[in-house]
């Protein structure tokens, strides 16, 4: 994918579940912001994805054909978890939790 810093991409998450340890694909809207995809959220309780990427880091984005293996984190930097919120919304929901999604390379 040839992504300019700032823009968003709609793209199927594939992480594995903590109980089952299969593979789980979830479509979520991403922030593509140095060279690092960010997906955002709500709340981590009783979401699924949220969860199963805290219990295993190592997850899957795919987008227009094309699979990039990645390392995902909670984004906990303040600074940049609200510079994340700014760039993906208007007015920015600063209430919402970052992950930030490295691809591995």
């Amino acid at each position: 994918m040839n992504l300019k810093d700032g823009s968003t991409v709609v793209a199927d998450l594939t992480t594995i579940g903590r109980k089952t340890g299969l593979p789980r694909t979830v479509e979520l809207r991403f922030l593509f912001f140095k060279g690092n995809y960010y997906a955002t959220s709500t709340r981590v309780q009783g979401k699924h994805w949220c969860q199963n990427m805290i219990a295993n880091n190592a997850v899957e984005i795919t987008a227009k054909g094309e699979t990039i293996p990645c390392t995902a984190k909670h984004v906990a930097d303040e600074g940049l978890r609200k510079q994340v919120l700014s760039l993906r919304d208007s007015p920015p929901q600063l209430e919402r939790v970052v992950f930030e999604i490295t691809p591995n390379r």
